[in-house]
């Protein structure tokens, strides 16, 4: 016989179990103060529940009795207070301003304390989602988007901690204030109650019914709130492509249809969340023709159905919270899900169990038998035997697409060959931490990047403990210090998006200051020199020969004067390695560097006097 088909309700429970187990670990470090909000939401609804038991004791004992009219029972069946002294009546009736406040108080710690985990949970899970996205090797970043990844990071992470407390408050205080309440509609009349009530589970059909709409809707909308972003991260990024293409309006009209469709998900969502409302007031208005009914021929005292009807009234938002703490949870988990989903991941470069944190190096750098592909279809890199000593200055040429970036990248280990090794000072660089070898590796890039902050910490991200003193000198040595004096601010000057208020030259400047504050043993330079004028280039040449001095250095050399100063040239070819040797030696002996020479450097060198043959 086939197995019984689960009720939807039931097949979602471990989608929902899974990941709120995930997310209950972050409420590990606040649990106490978690638990006092749970224990203060159960107080208010506590009392919540027995305010319609307190306004009917107080009517009976705190009100005199006011005689019956005709037919119409009104306070007949109330006990008669003309005993009772003044002050007893007045206590009797502060109890109403007592639970009232007892409420007030509750529902404040209730809130409050929920609201200190809540936020402190939340950038708990930024925290350790943005950590963990910081492990990631470079093959991540360059699959994945941006704009999605700050969107899980900001939006899902924030709407995975709605479900992990503020639902998690409502689970406890609503059910609480519903028992209580029932209870004391019962103590006061059960038949009454049992007429009304009848209607009560018709309440949760709607719930069930649009539940499963609001999980695909919200999961719509978190998903479209990515490309939102991803389309704003995109244009802030490319703002000078898209206004040198005048594209603006493009953009514009990409934006618009990302709203549009966030728009109609976010209906959706709100739509079936919003229509359970009126649905359980319908039900609740059935309940109340059914209470007119039972009044009519029980003959219910006036006090007495009052008391009913507030109860009924007070029972009427925690059941409204309840029915919405499912849909809540559809919503929250397609988030809690993404989340996780990245948590998962794991680096495709990582540490080995025994790697271990180099402190100091040579900077003698070796690659044997190296193979490389960031595809299956093609090898970036072939081959490559590469024996690069301490101290010396290499530098690689070869025409766009050779390997020569592909080669910095493997020595930062952003990627691991497929075959072969890479070892420094004999030591395979797999079996040192990333973290310290990368201390030991300067670069500068042709793409300068700048934060937007000021030149002083930009300088700084080098090496954050350095001194004032030595920023400065870091600066005087890449000959930045003099533009950077004549800023209006000088050091303090923010220099904007990405650097975009200083010159290409300055920025590089910058660069190559932070590389020298490093001060690592190993240098690599990706074209340093490309963003700079004839003068600005001499002043950093002379910073770099100061700088290389008992250092590897590697540089991609796109001009003559790169290549000139260098131990040693290797000239590359389809990711080969085709010859290495000087600059005299390979004019002599290489036909492909000599066509390199004449074709990249010579005729592209203003000014610059060719080493003869």
């Amino acid at each position: 016989m086939p197995a019984a088909k689960k009720l939807p309700f039931l097949q979602l429970l471990p989608a929902f179990w899974g990941p709120y187990q995930q997310l209950a670990r972050y409420l590990r470090p606040y649990k106490t103060r978690f638990a006092l909000g749970l224990f203060f939401g159960v107080l208010a609804g506590l009392v919540n529940g027995i305010i319609p038991v307190v306004l009917y004791i107080v009517a009976g004992k705190g009100l005199p009795k006011i005689p019956s009219t005709g037919n119409f029972k009104l306070m007949e069946h109330l006990p008669d207070t003309s005993g009772i002294s003044l002050e007893a009546k007045i206590g009797i009736l502060m109890l109403i301003p007592a639970v009232v406040v007892a409420r007030g108080i509750f529902s404040y710690l209730n809130s409050y304390c929920l609201a200190w985990v809540s936020f402190r949970v939340l950038r708990d899970i930024r925290t350790h989602l943005f950590s963990h996205l910081m492990s990631q090797s470079m093959a991540f970043f360059t699959q994945a988007k941006s704009g999605k990844l700050i969107s899980r990071v900001m939006n899902d992470a924030r709407m995975a901690q709605t479900a992990l407390t503020s639902i998690a408050g409502d689970v406890v205080k609503a059910p609480v204030s519903v028992v209580v309440n029932i209870i004391g509609l019962v103590i006061i009349d059960w038949r009454f109650s049992l007429t009304t009530l009848v209607l009560f589970p018709i309440c949760f059909f709607p719930v069930i019914f649009f539940g499963k709409k609001v999980r695909q809707a919200g999961k719509n909308e978190e998903n479209e709130a990515g490309q939102m972003a991803v389309i704003l991260q995109e244009t802030f990024a490319g703002i000078r492509v898209v206004k040198s293409f005048a594209q603006e309006q493009h953009q514009v009209a990409q934006f618009d249809q990302s709203s549009l469709i966030q728009c109609r998900n976010s209906m959706k969502v709100r739509k079936s969340m919003e229509m359970v409302g009126p649905m359980i007031e319908s039900v609740s208005a059935l309940g109340v023709v059914l209470a007119l009914v039972y009044v009519y021929y029980f003959h219910v005292d006036l006090v007495k159905f009052g008391a009913l009807c507030f109860g009924l009234f007070m029972l009427y938002d925690p059941v409204k919270s309840l029915s919405r703490i499912p849909m809540q949870m559809q919503k929250c988990m397609a988030s809690a899900t993404n989340i996780f989903d990245l948590m998962k991941l794991q680096p495709a470069i990582q540490d080995a169990p025994d790697a271990v944190a180099i402190t100091s190096c040579r900077g003698h750098i070796v690659f044997d038998h190296v193979n490389f592909s960031y595809s299956h279809d093609k090898p970036a890199v072939g081959n490559i035997i590469l024996d690069i000593e301490p101290g010396k200055q290499y530098a690689l040429v070869g025409a766009s697409g050779a390997g020569k970036t592909t080669i910095l990248a493997l020595i930062q280990r952003f990627y691991d060959p497929q075959s072969g090794a890479i070892t420094l000072d004999g030591r395979d660089i797999r079996t040192i931490t990333q973290h310290s070898l990368r201390q030991h590796i300067g670069i500068v890039n042709q793409d300068t990047f700048l934060f937007h902050d000021s030149i002083y910490e930009n300088i700084r991200y080098g090496r954050l403990d350095a001194t004032k003193a030595e920023i400065e000198a870091a600066a005087k040595l890449a000959y930045a210090h003099d533009f950077i004096l004549a800023q209006p601010d000088g050091y303090d000057t923010v220099v904007g998006d990405k650097g975009c208020l200083l010159s290409g030259g300055q920025q590089q400047r910058l660069a190559i200051a932070r590389a020298l504050l490093k001060n690592a043993p190993v240098l690599l330079l990706d074209e340093a020199t490309s963003a700079l004028d004839s003068e600005s280039e001499k002043m950093i040449q002379a910073a770099l020969e100061r700088l290389a001095h008992g250092r590897t250095v590697i540089a991609i050399a796109h001009r003559l004067s790169t290549i000139l100063k260098s131990d040693k040239i290797v000239v590359m070819d389809h990711g080969s390695i085709v010859e290495t040797g000087t600059h005299r030696e390979l004019l002599e002996n290489s036909t492909l560097y000599r066509k390199l020479y004449q074709m990249q450097f010579h005729h592209h060198e203003e000014g610059e006097t060719p080493v003869p043959a």
